[in-house]
């Protein structure tokens, strides 16, 4: 990396990988949950996160930007501990409340790699990629 572009492809790549991964465990976990609200955020965040995952898919297409296999080790490390925790077996109101401050985590990271990314897009004058990546700035 030699400079704020190549920051800016690479944290442009890892939003993509970040929400393919979210939204995958999202759908793995859903089954083990049985606490009415978390499961409708569970289902709110899953909508979000496809839907975010396809816009930041084009603005790589549009951008001329191949995102490869990315992955996001930060990402995979936390989907595994949401995994873990809705498989434990222990009562179901602890274990809902393990996913959801497991599942607060990693949503809190998701924001904070929108934020960099979005402060990237200022500074390189991506105006086309605001409405994508101020999900959550601001």
């Amino acid at each position: 990396m030699e400079n704020l572009n190549d920051l800016f492809n690479s944290e442009l790549k890892n939003l993509y990988a970040l929400e393919k991964q979210f939204a995958k465990v999202l759908n793995e976990i859903k089954d083990n949950v049985a606490d009415e609200d978390l499961l409708q955020i569970i289902t709110d965040l899953t909508t979000e996160a496809e839907e975010q995952f396809d816009l930041v898919h084009q603005a790589l297409k549009d951008l001329m930007i191949n995102p490869g296999s990315t992955t996001d080790s930060v990402v995979q490390q936390m989907a595994e501990n949401l995994r873990q925790a809705s498989l434990m077996d222990i009562p179901q109101e602890v274990k809902d409340e393990g996913i959801l401050a497991s599942l607060n985590r990693l949503n809190y990271y998701r924001m904070a790699c929108y934020e960099n990314t979005y402060e990237l897009a200022k500074k390189l004058g991506h105006k086309e990629l605001k409405e994508i990546l101020e999900i959550y700035s601001e």
